[in-house]
Parts: C-alpha cells; structure tokens; sequence
C-alpha cells in the first residue's frame, strides 16, 4: 500500500504535525496500539524512536530489527516496510523527504553521494548528541504560538540535515534482531511490569509481548536486573505504595488495591517485612503533613 506524502499530510492530526513543507513533512506518531503493516512512500523516511523500541521490517531483513532510541532509521521512497510498537507510550518522530528536497538541500549543501550510496536499502545509523538535541526541541511545546510554527520548520529541517549528514559521514550499524539488543528488551519488559503494578504478570504474557521466549527473558532478566521478574514486581509495588503512603491521603486499602495486595492488612505485613515499618508507621514518620495527618 502507498501512503504517499498526499495522504499522510491529510490524515495526520493537527497536534502531531511538527512541520508541513511542499516536499517534506514531519510529525510526531507512536501511541496505543501503534503499527502500520506493509506499505510504502513516495518519499525518503527518517524514523526516529524517543520513547520504546520499534521493530522495524523491511524489504531486506523481513522478520525484523529493533530500533531502540540510540539509532534512527532511512527508509528510501518505494522501499516496503512495516513497523510496530511494543509498549502503549511509544512515541517517535517521522520526516518524510522527496528527492525535489534533498536537490535543493544538495545544492546548497554539497554533493552527497555517500548518503545516496548508503540508501539504496533500509539502514539504520547512530544518534549523535545533537540530533537527540533536535529531536528533543522539536517535541518540545512551549504553549507560546506566536512564531512557534516557523521555529519547529527550522529545527525540524535541522534535524533532517544533521541525519543526512550522519549518514553522509558514518556507516550503518548492524541491523541485530531483538536477541541482540538485551539492554533495551529489559527496558521494555521494566516498563511493562511497571505499567502492570495492580496485576499478576505472568511469564508467558511478558514473553509474548515481548516476542521472545519465557526462558529467554527469565535468563536475560535475572542477568541484567540481579533480580527474577516477580521479584522486582515485588518490590516495584512496595516502592509505589510508600511513594503514595508519603504524598497522598489515600486509604491504604485503596493503595494495596493499586499495588496489586488483596487488603491494606496485607500490604502493610509486606512493608513491614521488608522495611520494618508498616503502612501507618510509614505515614506518621513522614515529612508531609496531608500523609501524617491521616496517620494520626
């Protein structure tokens, strides 16, 4: 399917549109649910992860590659792809270029035949510190409207050059499926368990979301964490309820409800086990007085 330049500026929402040119557009994407299955542009991508990981399909590596938040992404026009989202806060940033911009841009940059080479097929190449600056004030809303559509146009072709320049001047990084990237697969499965404190999370459920095995994940985990899956839920948990116990009048029925315990009772054994204070020790020692005033 083509989802031509045409199409994206008519279907994108005016919030996530950063910048809006004849030849080039960029927009801010990501979100519940995100995937887009195989389909292709009538422009050059740039993809460009902030929070979460992408996997990322194409033409040349059908089932797959990571794109985690150190690497961007250059996708050339007609080139078929699919990407998709494991966690429900992914957001990223996509700029769409036709060749019309990139001669115009060649014209007053220099000659880039090496970028040219280097695009013949999807790749993916190194975040320096300063597109991460780009991509950061390009997001970046102030509420101030006067000027503020020609100030994202400018720092989102910024943006744009300092990645053809990356991309001019370096060379692209092996395209490692999800096994490879451990690091970030922990990440993700944190931020998983984190967004899950009120639940059970099964192995298999976190496995599956993950696309890797329950042993893969088990091995990795207690490796890179020092800690098995439960038990960093666990404690995640007991972090939650003392960060709620110490700046919110919630009951502690309420808290144990949203930490995932059965009853206040049994969230403050847990506290006391590990910390030696239960739930109103832990609100009469604290230092904020909404928390010590339901305490007393």
């Amino acid at each position: 399917m083509l989802r031509s330049l045409a199409l994206l500026r008519q279907t994108a929402q005016p919030s996530c549109v950063i910048a809006d040119g004849n030849e080039h557009i960029t927009l801010f994407d990501g979100g519940v649910g995100y995937a887009k299955p195989w389909h292709w542009h009538d422009g050059l991508m740039l993809l460009l992860p902030w929070v979460g990981i992408l996997n990322l399909k194409h033409e040349g590596q059908r089932e797959g590659a990571w794109l985690t938040d150190d690497r961007f992404a250059v996708v050339p026009a007609s080139h078929a792809h699919d990407t998709s989202a494991f966690r429900s806060d992914q957001t990223h940033i996509a700029v769409y270029v036709r060749d019309a911009a990139l001669r115009r841009i060649e014209a007053q940059l220099g000659s880039l035949n090496r970028f040219r080479a280097a695009i013949r097929t999807s790749a993916m190449f190194s975040v320096s510190p300063e597109i991460r600056t780009l991509h950061a004030l390009c997001r970046e809303d102030s509420g101030d409207r006067v000027g503020r559509d020609a100030v994202r146009a400018h720092l989102s072709a910024a943006l744009l050059i300092r990645c053809l320049g990356a991309i001019e001047g370096g060379a692209p990084l092996p395209t490692a499926s999800r096994h490879g990237h451990g690091a970030a697969l922990i990440r993700e499965a944190k931020a998983f368990v984190v967004a899950r404190l009120d639940q059970d999370v099964p192995l298999d459920l976190l496995a599956a979301s993950l696309r890797v095995s329950r042993r893969h994940i088990t091995r990795l985990f207690q490796a890179e964490v020092g800690q098995s899956v439960g038990a960093f839920q666990r404690a995640r948990r007991l972090d939650a309820a003392r960060a709620m116990l110490t700046t919110t009048d919630l009951p502690v029925d309420e808290i144990a409800s949203r930490v995932g315990f059965e009853s206040g009772s049994a969230l403050s054994r847990a506290l006391r086990r590990e910390g030696g204070l239960a739930a109103t020790g832990i609100r009469a020692a604290s230092s904020n007085p909404m928390a010590r005033s339901v305490a007393t």
